[in-house]
């Protein structure tokens, strides 16, 4: 079925939104004011994806304040300048796709005669390559912080409205902040859970699906190696990314660490906004203790003298 704007598309993406779990926005040009609408009645999206070339902030087209907006409701906000797709994706499972902005006359908010002619369908089940695609261009894009938000800002500023030399004026950053995320954590329960779904091709239920597909793009993982090429792939890319390298680098140092320190050090490292509370990274520091004794193939070792798990770096010098 076709939803059609000025007839029943401002409803059906109003319902879609409203009946998502977890919604994900891949959309190039953002407006404050429909997205506040979009958003009125639901705390159930993930995060937002938008293009914000220059020429998009510069014009109108899209709007920077959209970023306080979305720190303010725990939002996650991403740039990807490749970014021409519309899609509102419910876990990675179904997805509303179209040729729609979130614009007044996109989406007709408020409802007038003036609106733009456009189209939009439900896709019911997405395939594994179809999630995969959305997730790979969350991974490739740049994560909105205060810093890199206040970096747009500033070279905004300093740079006169020109359409015609636009492609000359790149928007430059420095010490983007995406490695150093919760999400930058494995999600799979285990590194066996991870080989099973990936060898046989299926998951006992979405969340297990969910977190494989996380690990799988995090890690930078391709379809079809053997169980050999596999383990030694996710072994250096787990060990190499930086969030992993700088906990593994801090845990040499101490020699070992207390289950608390851990949840310490992982806060404080943390970028993600608002920053989660110790409680809420319990299952996280678990996931990561299961995968780097795995992986680290006898480097770690976890003993428990007390109440509280000790992890320990096994020197095998």
């Amino acid at each position: 079925m076709l939803f059609k704007n000025g007839v029943n598309l401002n409803k059906s993406l109003e319902e879609f939104v409203k009946n998502s779990s977890k919604l994900y926005i891949y959309v190039p040009y953002i407006k404050l004011k429909p997205l506040k609408e979009i958003l009125a009645e639901t705390k159930n999206v993930e995060l937002i994806i938008v293009r914000w070339e220059p020429k998009d902030l510069l014009s109108g087209a899209s709007d920077l304040e959209v970023y306080p907006f979305l720190k303010e409701r725990g939002i996650t906000l991403y740039r990807n300048k490749r970014l021409h797709m519309k899609a509102f994706l419910d876990n990675y499972e179904r997805c509303l796709i179209g040729s729609a902005n979130i614009s007044s006359r996109a989406l007709n908010i408020p409802l007038s005669p003036n609106y733009n002619y456009e189209l939009a369908t439900i896709v019911g089940s997405l395939s594994l390559e179809d999630r995969l695609y959305f997730i790979n261009i969350e991974k490739e894009s740049l994560l909105i912080t205060d810093n890199v938000y206040e970096q747009i800002k500033a070279q905004l500023l300093e740079k006169d409205f020109d359409f015609e030399i636009e492609n000359d004026f790149q928007i430059r950053f420095e010490a983007p902040d995406k490695d150093f995320l919760i999400s930058s954590l494995p999600m799979s329960f285990n590194v066996a859970s991870f080989f099973s779904i990936y060898q046989n091709g299926n998951a006992p239920n979405e969340v297990e699906l969910n977190c494989f597909l996380h690990d799988l793009t995090l890690y930078d993982i391709p379809l079809g190696l053997s169980p050999n090429e596999l383990f030694l792939r996710l072994q250096s890319s787990f060990f190499t990314h930086p969030f992993i390298a700088a906990f593994v680098d801090f845990l040499k140092l101490k020699g070992e660490l207390r289950f608390g320190a851990v949840k310490e050090w992982i806060q404080k490292s943390c970028e993600d906004v608002p920053i989660p509370r110790r409680w809420e990274i319990t299952e996280n520091i678990q996931i990561l203790y299961r995968w780097i004794t795995t992986l680290g193939e006898g480097n770690f070792r976890i003993y428990q003298p007390n109440h509280s798990q000790v992890l320990q770096f096994v020197s095998k010098v």
